[in-house]
């Protein structure tokens, strides 16, 4: 689990996620200096929620076309930087509602995580994916709240640059060392993903939904700025490594985990009217949001072991999130003082994630054979001709049939065989108990 390979990503993460999540609160409390609490609503939670979604699918965009993701990547975590300088140079609320939307569209947040995101699919292994994810945003986290800790006048201030801008660069080095993203081939069309695909995306955006109804009622709710971001991020902590364990060792009871966790949303509001301490219902919510985060993340991330080319995608679930969040900050304060309109609401949601989730994503989402033959063939860059031996092999069929099947000699049967245990790094056991058996 430890290995230099993930806790390079675990660290990328890390950063990325300590930045902008940490720069998110200072700009917050910097520009509450300046405009009113619905003004920066509005430019913090809708345009730059939206900031976010549109970077991550631009760099989607760029990915999918082949572009040079990395150069961009570049040059967009260095424009953060600037957008990040620039917003502290002025006292137009306006002129820093633009350059907090930037920073949002550049950074970690959107183009950024999009960039993440995907070397979390192609650069580490499915069985490690949760831990490091939940490790690496963990760590962001605990620093968010370590950073409340320090004077309010440090950490609402352009001082705080002398955290941010470090931790910024330190994470572009570590992304540009050796972690190219894989160039996309052409013309590779899966048969049955835009149906997958489409289903997934609804499944997410009703579970965005639901959260973003449940995360601004308690935002709502807490005015200390310490129990606000910083005692709820322990919880949060907690509750992504708890789920990054889960999906890693068992999927199964994680999903199911993950769909039950919303029922507390509902439970939270009514909890909150009825007086209930804030900062134990905060916590207990943002440690039941967290499976939530994984799973929005690595359903995405996961797409490409099984599609192939489809690793930008691998940001869409927290891109639909930003979305979803963007939109209520337009409708929060109806839905969330009307106690009946938000109890039907939330209960229409909640019944629709459920029913979607066990109907059209549970019940078809099952690898089938030839699935698993193909994300193996993804993942470890078989040949046309070793994909072949591989599903024959699989069947427990001999050298002999094999070569008899596919009309050639039993050397040539040997030869791919060997190679396939060498890219897998695998005997013929271990393939039918990790991959195989799994299908059946």
């Amino acid at each position: 689990m430890f290995g230099k390979n993930n806790i390079k990503y675990i660290l990328i993460l890390f950063f990325g996620f300590f930045w902008c999540s940490s720069l998110y609160l200072t700009q917050e409390q910097f520009l509450l200096g300046y405009a009113d609490v619905d003004f920066v609503n509005v430019a913090e939670l809708l345009f730059g929620s939206l900031s976010m979604a549109l970077g991550i699918l631009i760099f989607g965009f760029l990915y999918r076309n082949n572009k040079n993701v990395r150069m961009y990547y570049t040059i967009f975590m260095l424009l953060s930087i600037v957008c990040a300088i620039s917003f502290f140079a002025t006292n137009n609320k306006y002129i820093m509602a633009i350059f907090l939307s930037l920073t949002c569209f550049f950074g970690t947040a959107g183009f950024g995580a999009g960039y993440h995101f995907s070397l979390l699919a192609s650069r580490v292994e499915k069985e490690f994916r949760g831990r490091v994810f939940a490790i690496g945003y963990g760590l962001g986290s605990i620093g968010t709240y370590l950073m409340v800790l320090l004077p309010e006048s440090f950490y609402s201030s352009i001082s705080s640059l002398i955290i941010y801008v470090p931790v910024i660069l330190i994470n572009l080095y570590l992304v540009l060392k050796k972690s190219d993203l894989m160039k996309l081939e052409k013309g590779n069309k899966q048969v049955c993903f835009k149906n997958y695909f489409f289903r997934l995306s609804i499944i997410v955006l009703a579970m965005s939904l639901l959260s973003a109804l449940s995360t601004d009622a308690i935002s709502i709710h807490t005015i200390n700025i310490v129990g606000g971001y910083g005692d709820s991020r322990l919880y949060y902590c907690l509750g992504l490594l708890i789920a990054g364990i889960m999906v890693d060792k068992k999927n199964n009871v994680f999903e199911i985990v993950t769909i039950s966790s919303f029922v507390f949303s509902l439970l939270a509001i009514i909890l909150l009217k009825d007086g209930y301490s804030i900062s134990i219902i905060a916590g207990l919510s943002y440690s039941f949001v967290a499976f939530f985060v994984l799973f929005r993340t690595m359903t995405f991330v996961n797409i490409s072991d099984n599609y192939k080319n489809m690793v930008w995608v691998s940001a869409f679930g927290l891109m639909y999130s930003r979305i979803m969040e963007g939109i209520m900050v337009l409708f929060e304060d109806q839905l969330i003082n009307d106690y009946t309109i938000l109890i039907i609401v939330i209960t229409i949601v909640l019944s629709l994630v459920i029913v979607l989730y066990f109907l059209l994503y549970f019940q078809n989402n099952k690898l089938s054979e030839d699935d698993t033959i193909k994300a193996l063939v993804i993942k470890y860059n078989l040949s046309s001709q070793e994909e072949k031996v591989l599903s024959l092999l699989l069947l427990d069929k001999n050298n002999q049939e094999i070569a008899d099947e596919l009309y050639l000699s039993v050397n040539t049967i040997k030869n791919h065989i060997a190679s396939i245990y060498k890219k897998t790094g695998m005997k013929k056991k271990d393939l039918k108990e990790k991959y195989y058996y799994r299908t059946n």
